[in-house]
């Protein structure tokens, strides 16, 4: 279940469109989470975000750190978790499509934060994976065992989202959101 939802996100910032005006700059704040600023850049880094999706992303921004904040404060260990996760950038001579997609879109982000796409793709993965891994330490302590049908499904859902309800009500006074 974590694994599918870590694969669809990844899917979801792969297929995500941008447009190249923006009315945000990469510096620009979008939240304060606890004190520690999450910028338009911080978001776009994971995947080419439009304006208008970035309300939407800066709300699960929000919700992903407070969650790995939970996790650390809990002393959840996500040190082994990681490996599963790093996988090198793929070579020119590999004409998948997958190996493609990754490529392009490494390219792209790359360009925008003056990386170079080997470079781009090293710390997007290796920062997924860590957030990932506390994210889904978090969930595990909190979740039960992922659903074998669409009503355990909905169940943990439901589930999920009070569990973010009760992290967003009592980190109220901590979170400053700028762009909603």
């Amino acid at each position: 279940m974590y694994r599918f939802c870590i694969i669809l996100l990844l899917t979801l910032i792969f297929i995500t469109g941008c447009t190249e005006s923006s009315k945000y700059d990469f510096d620009d704040p979008a939240a304060v989470v606890l004190g520690e600023e999450i910028t338009v850049g911080d978001i776009r880094f994971f995947g080419e975000i439009e304006d208008k999706d970035l309300p939407q992303a800066v709300e699960y921004f929000v919700e992903e750190r407070l969650m790995i904040h939970e996790a650390k404060d809990m002393g959840l260990d996500v040190s082994n978790e990681n490996e599963d996760y790093i996988e090198g950038y793929p070579p020119e001579d590999v004409n998948t499509e997958s190996a493609n997609k990754i490529r392009e879109f490494s390219e792209a982000q790359a360009k925008k934060f003056d990386m170079e796409p080997e470079e781009y793709y090293e710390e997007f993965v290796s920062k997924s994976a860590e957030r990932s891994a506390y994210r889904n330490a978090f969930l595990r302590e909190h979740l039960d065992e992922p659903p074998e049908n669409l009503e355990e499904h909905e169940a943990m859902n439901e589930d999920y989202q009070e569990i973010v309800n009760e992290l967003m009500e009592k980190y109220e006074d901590k979170i400053e959101i700028y762009i909603d």
